[in-house]
């Protein structure tokens, strides 16, 4: 349980360092004199811009920690890779998605979910089959030394 929280904790701070250089980015790209932590829409949500960067903080944070969280699915012994995957995507899809909608990056519509739905796929599996071939490289080195004694 210790070591759960702990990779809650690590998943939140990366959350929400990753979160604040991704937004720094936009800004800095959309030539920005002020610090908009989301999108417009988002920011019109706020009275006050500080209300909108904790708020901000808070998501990158909870992604962060679905995140850290869901992977440790693939540390559960008994399970196949397949029920692992399985598991995870939907962790990642059904934690990260209501977070990107209250992120203000994914509208609240049909056409909107429908294309990050398949955007979140594409990428998901993208990532898995990166995994699946550097795990398969390391296999077969670590093969070759046992073989080579």
């Amino acid at each position: 349980m210790k070591k759960v929280l702990k990779n809650a904790v690590q998943g939140m701070a990366l959350g929400v360092v990753l979160g604040l250089v991704i937004s720094l980015m936009f800004n800095y790209g959309y030539g920005t004199a002020q610090y908009y932590p989301s999108s417009p829409q988002f920011m019109a949500h706020f009275t006050h811009p500080l209300n909108a960067v904790l708020i901000s903080l808070i998501l990158w944070a909870t992604i962060g920690g679905v995140f850290s969280l869901g992977a440790l699915i693939f540390k559960i012994k008994n399970w196949s890779l397949l029920k692992c995957t399985i598991v995870n995507f939907w962790i990642y899809y059904l934690g990260f998605t209501p977070l990107a909608m209250l992120a203000g990056w994914v509208p609240m519509t049909l056409k909107s979910l429908s294309t990050f739905t398949i955007t979140f796929l594409l990428i998901y599996l993208l990532m898995w089959l990166i995994n699946v071939v550097r795990d398969r490289h390391q296999i077969a080195k670590i093969n070759e030394r046992i073989k080579r004694g």
